[in-house]
């Protein structure tokens, strides 16, 4: 192993960089899971296949449940792991991570809403004034925030990774 030929404090800076982008790649992938999930769920309820779906928030799953849940099960089982603790950096993530899930079934679910009700009374307005009030994009975007289980099938899709994430790394390690 590349690790034992260096001292004890070169050891933990690499095995902390490591560490870093073990969990970086593994976050990135319970977020791209997600949204390739979001794809294929459409796809199925729909009977069309919509690839721009990768691209888009709302929907079920969550992906940024998925990526944050994802990291705080990682972080945490890392830190127990290696240093048989939890840092304030695991607290960190569990508060920014709530925060963000909370935001995703309050705030945007509620701009979601808005905007279905402004894109309905667009239906009355001339082009010209539909340019002037929403662009040239035209109406606003519906799809933004989350239901309670939306959100919840991406914090466990994002558990799950974030478990086989750990298992996988301690193999390599």
């Amino acid at each position: 192993m590349i690790f034992l030929e260096n001292s004890p404090k070169e050891l933990t800076k690499e095995l902390m960089t490591t560490r870093a982008v073990q969990i970086i790649i593994t976050c990135l992938i319970a977020m791209l899971v997600a949204q390739l999930l979001k794809v294929v769920i459409f796809s199925i309820k729909h009977k069309k296949f919509e690839p721009r779906f990768i691209f888009t928030t709302g929907g079920l799953p969550s992906s940024h449940s998925s990526l944050c849940v994802c990291l705080c099960v990682l972080l945490g089982m890392l830190q127990f792991h290696d240093e048989n603790q939890l840092s304030w950096a695991f607290a960190v993530a569990v508060v920014v991570s709530s925060v963000i899930m909370y935001d995703a079934m309050g705030v945007r679910l509620e701009a979601s809403k808005h905007a279905r009700i402004l894109n309905r009374l667009a239906d009355e307005l001339t082009e010209e004034e539909i340019q002037e009030y929403y662009g040239k994009k035209g109406k606003l975007k519906e799809m933004l925030g989350h239901r309670g289980i939306e959100v919840l099938v991406g914090g466990l899709l994002g558990a799950g990774i974030g478990f086989a994430g750990f298992g996988i790394i301690l193999m390599i390690s």
